[in-house]
């Protein structure tokens, strides 16, 4: 079997930097996720090799590469395909390009539009839009983050970072919460608010320059689970203090619900796919109910309202409204159909060994 040969030339567009790595480290990862065994960078002056990060944070190895000054095509005897210099191919991209070569390759599909690297971050960062993302998610939360990640990746900033301050926030939140009072739920509300939008800044940051990892997935979903525990353990603690003890019996079933379904949740994870997200339950319960497209449908609209984009909206708009008290029933009756919607799909996620529910981002290598 012949082996097959990327070859990049270094030029001036590729060294830019694009959305937190140089357009030819961009390039170097697509083409070995696109099945490169050989890489040939042709290059006249020393390049930037700030592909190794991601390399490292995804615990895949470097493929064999190759930096030289002139390269004559063919000469190797391998196949090989010549990745143009002058675009930024996306991974459609690089799949057509080793498929069917250069020709008819369509902007926008196969190869972000634009030259200026501002431009090109921001379609970049459009591409990280998750399809398990809700619309308050869409609508609010991404063209915010989307904004915040512009900045950070300029600088550098890894995902990590966002993810511990992310959970600072999380604990200043609880801080105010517990105060009880309209002053302190308006204000953990707008915290609790704010955390749901910089979460999703690490994963987008990740996606976008490729320093993804089933650790840092693992981070980030115990970072939701500690802000939404947080959340109901500050707000049940400041209702007790400034409205009296009929709110204990809430506060329990609370707190047990929620740990129940976590502990539920990470249990299934392990048995399954070893990694991932909470929303691997989206992908099961389209799954379980494939066969009643009328069905499916209807459960599905009615999970997009148990997303954590929306809750925590609908808290935070509560809290500001004056409307706390009235969050407890609720939160225990949201908790009680997602704990049943998990044990419902548990024997396909702990089945799940293939990692086939796993969002796209976690699946790719």
């Amino acid at each position: 079997m012949s082996t097959l040969s990327f070859v990049i030339e270094a030029t001036a567009f590729l060294r830019q930097r694009v959305a937190g790595l140089s357009g030819l480290a961009r390039t170097l990862i697509l083409a070995d996720l696109a099945g490169a065994d050989r890489i040939v960078i042709v290059a006249d002056a020393p390049v930037e090799r700030d592909w190794q990060t991601s390399f490292a944070d995804r615990g895949r190895p470097l493929p064999r590469i190759e930096i030289v000054r002139q390269h004559d095509d063919g000469a190797s005897g391998a196949r090989e395909v010549r990745v143009p210099g002058d675009v930024l191919l996306t991974p459609e991209g690089i799949a057509w390009l080793r498929d069917e070569g250069a020709r008819s390759l369509v902007a926008g599909r196969h190869f972000h539009v634009g030259r200026d690297p501002a431009a090109l971050t921001r379609a970049i960062l459009a591409d990280t839009v998750k399809p398990t993302d809700g619309w308050v998610c869409r609508r609010l939360n991404r063209p915010i983050s989307n904004r915040i990640s512009m900045v950070l990746l300029r600088f550098g900033v890894g995902p990590m970072p966002v993810t511990w301050f992310t959970l600072g926030l999380s604990a200043l939140m609880v801080a105010i919460l517990v105060q009880g009072g309209w002053t302190a739920f308006a204000l953990g509300g707008l915290l609790y608010q704010a955390v749901s939008v910089i979460d999703g800044v690490d994963g987008e940051i990740a996606r976008a320059s490729f320093r993804f990892s089933a650790r840092g997935a693992m981070l980030d979903t115990a970072c939701d689970m500690i802000a939404n525990f947080g959340f109901a353990i500050g707000l049940m603690t400041g209702l007790i203090r400034s409205e009296g003890p009929e709110h204990i019996s809430f506060a329990v079933a609370i707190v047990m619900l929620l740990a129940s379904g976590i502990v539920l949740m990470l249990s299934l994870l392990r048995l399954g796919p070893r990694k991932g997200s909470f929303d691997v339950l989206r992908a099961a319960l389209t799954e379980r109910l494939h066969r009643h497209r009328r069905l499916q449908k209807l459960v599905l609209g009615a999970e997009r309202l148990f997303k954590r984009d929306v809750y925590v909206l609908v808290g935070c708009l509560a809290c500001l409204a004056g409307l706390a008290p009235l969050l407890p029933p609720v939160i225990v009756g949201g908790l009680a159909v997602w704990i049943a919607a998990i044990c419902w799909c548990a024997p396909l996620i702990a089945t799940d060994r293939t990692g086939r529910l796993l969002p796209p981002h976690l699946r790719m290598p």
